[in-house]
């Protein structure tokens, strides 16, 4: 029993270091600090699928992370950040897409797609009544037992 006990102590401390993915110092102001996390969870991991620079590990997000440390220390605004991360990397880095014309239908396309669905649901239920309301075949009752 007691060595169970020694394992999983073992597993747990080698486990600790785990905990930390951010190796960049927290920012010495709170509302400096506030802006990183915030811009960090804005923007996407572009070799991890689906998460964000604040909560993956990979190199990538370690450099991204720096990045933006090291503007925000250097006065630069939110917006000047998020705009030099889409001048390097595209609007793909932003997790949430700003609205242009050349992105426009991936913000349109669910809407048509709905409205095209819903266009053929309805018109195969109309086609189907009128079939029905014409046919005057009988049917055929089945026997029951």
């Amino acid at each position: 029993m007691m060595r169970h006990c020694g394992v999983l102590m073992l597993w747990l401390l080698l486990a600790l270091p785990a905990h930390a993915i951010d190796p960049v110092p927290p920012l010495p102001d709170e509302g400096e600090q506030a802006r990183y996390l915030a811009l960090t969870r804005e923007m996407r991991c572009l070799k991890c699928v689906g998460e964000t620079v604040a909560d993956t590990s990979a190199m990538f997000a370690v450099d991204i992370r720096r990045q933006v440390r090291e503007m925000i220390v250097a006065g630069r605004s939110d917006e000047q950040i998020r705009q030099y991360m889409v001048e390097r990397y595209g609007e793909v880095i932003l997790l949430r897409p700003r609205w242009s014309a050349g992105n426009a239908w991936l913000w349109l396309a669910p809407g048509i797609f709905l409205l095209l669905g819903g266009v053929v649901a309805w018109r195969v239920v109309r086609q189907r009544r009128e079939l029905l309301d014409s046919d005057d075949s009988v049917v055929d009752e089945v026997p029951s037992e």
